[in-house]
């Protein structure tokens, strides 16, 4: 003999969290590598972003720190004159967060590259 077993459903409704989640319009990890200075508005944005991984958010800044750098060397040797403004500093600091080392070498190679400009003497061009 084969019982019947009666399952009565709770109509009563039950609050369930509200996850939330990256719309379409998210930007996603491969975007915020390659390009972070447009997609983000600061380094402190990177820091706060709800849906990376702390390794995710390391990495970003990782590659902002290295393009910033980038930009401040090249300026150094082509342009010495022109106080381009780099957001090296701000990445360092987000990028402690993560990677304390990291930051410190990007901190030392930043330091170097200003050091070696201040060295630099002036060009200058005379008109005949």
């Amino acid at each position: 003999m084969m019982e019947t077993i009666e399952a009565k459903l709770d109509s009563s409704p039950v609050p369930v969290p509200q996850v939330k989640s990256p719309g379409v319009s998210e930007r996603s990890f491969v975007d915020a590598l390659v390009d972070p200075v447009n997609i983000f508005a600061s380094p402190r944005e990177v820091v706060e972003h709800p849906w990376f991984s702390d390794e995710e958010k390391r990495t970003i800044l990782l590659s902002w720190a290295r393009d910033e750098l980038v930009i401040e060397q090249v300026a150094s040797r082509i342009m010495p004159d022109l106080q381009v403004k780099s957001r090296i500093d701000a990445v360092i600091e987000a990028l402690a967060n993560f990677d304390p080392a990291a930051a410190g070498e990007y901190h030392s190679a930043a330091q170097s590259i200003r050091s070696d400009k201040s060295r630099q003497p002036v060009r200058r061009r005379i008109s005949h």
